[in-house]
């Protein structure tokens, strides 16, 4: 289909990897969709409209050159929207449904860095150059935005800590070789150095592990009260503490998760999902796809009513928000780059039907 196509270039015009013969087919199926009226309007939103808004966005990625390509910029904005809508590609897809399904968009208001903590108080600013640090006997090697500890003999109480502000996710790889993506606005505790019978860990907040196998000493992560033991494996764990639920889901291996007096054991694709209301419930068949897309730097959702989804963009642009009457009910569907301004969520927000205003560091949702 010819807006299959124009979304999958588009996407390559958004990130700035589209070549010369993609663009010129570009431009070919973007004067075929104008010289035969197929724009639907239904789907894509009021042309000049559509194009406004994403304007700058796809000008500001596509690498293309003010000068002579200036005219057909502002037309690749109108149909890259379009199409990227259409292709849930590297902005959004709205799409209207009775109760239906839809998508937004975000801005960094935050000026704050990834930290590590160190056992003595230290404070260490994590960020993409490279460097070692050293702790005792350890070695902390900083490189690519990721941070890795090597040869530790440190003692069992050197407690750790990484802390993630709003607008940042990071990647450590703790001295048995585990690897943590921790998400934004979130606390990992870990030890130096493992020792004993088991390797626990403490969370708070959003993490995704990649746990080096170690039969003789099973990882722990321990968040609030519950606890989830592994021998090697990989799984998310969400536990904010403005979500109603914490979710385990398991992407392989095999989790054991325990909530006080109950436990469940995990097989891959399922996930654990734990409230106040109704204890800890099986969801055999996780979206493991939406849930993990967040360490790759996107906001993925898959039915996600209004609340939910503004709680994420909350967290990540470091915002309140304040409801003054009935939350919409809206459901969303589709991925969403974290690296787009706040501006472009909330234009995209409101053209989805949530009405909303920003006030300093306060988003105020209007109901329908």
């Amino acid at each position: 289909m010819i807006h299959e196509k124009l979304a999958a270039i588009a996407e390559k015009i958004a990130d700035g990897t589209a070549t010369e013969s993609e663009i010129e087919t570009y431009h070919a199926l973007l004067d075929s969709i104008e010289e035969s009226e197929q724009w639907e309007e239904h789907l894509m939103g009021n042309q000049q409209e559509t194009g406004a808004l994403l304007k700058a966005r796809i000008y500001e990625n596509a690498g293309i050159r003010h000068t002579e390509q200036r005219i057909r910029l502002m037309r690749i904005s109108v149909a890259a929207s379009a199409a990227l809508l259409i292709g849930l590609s590297t902005l959004l897809w709205l799409h209207y449904k009775p109760a239906g399904k839809k998508q937004l968009l975000s801005d960094k208001t935050d000026s704050k860095h990834v930290v590590l903590k160190l056992a003595n108080g230290k404070e260490i600013t994590l960020s993409n150059d490279s460097s070692v640090i050293t702790q005792g006997n350890s070695t902390i090697t900083l490189a690519n935005g990721a941070a890795s500890y090597h040869n530790s003999n440190a003692a069992p109480d050197e407690i750790n800590e990484l802390i993630t502000p709003p607008g940042f996710q990071f990647m450590m790889v703790l001295a048995d070789g585990s690897k943590v993506w921790l998400n934004t606005a979130s606390r990992l505790r870990f030890p130096a150095a493992f020792h004993g019978r088991e390797r626990v860990v403490e969370l708070s907040g959003e993490a995704y592990f990649e746990i080096a196998q170690n039969v003789n000493m099973p990882f722990v992560v321990k968040s609030n009260d519950k606890t989830v033991r592994v021998l090697g494996t990989s799984f998310n764990c969400m536990s904010y503490a403005d979500e109603p639920t914490t979710n385990i889901t398991l992407v392989n291996g095999a989790v054991k998760v325990y909530d006080k007096q109950d436990s469940l054991l995990l097989h891959p694709g399922q996930q654990a999902s734990i409230s106040q209301e109704k204890g800890m419930t099986l969801v055999p068949h996780a979206d493991i796809s939406s849930i993990t897309a967040w360490k790759n730097g996107f906001f993925t959702m898959q039915g996600e009513n209004t609340a939910v989804i503004l709680r994420q963009i909350a967290r990540w642009y470091n915002l309140d928000i304040a409801y003054t009457g009935k939350i919409p009910d809206l459901k969303f569907e589709g991925s969403i780059k974290k690296s787009y301004e706040l501006q472009d969520v909330i234009a995209i927000l409101s053209e989805g039907g949530i009405h909303v205003k920003l006030e300093q560091k306060k988003l105020i949702v209007f109901p329908n």
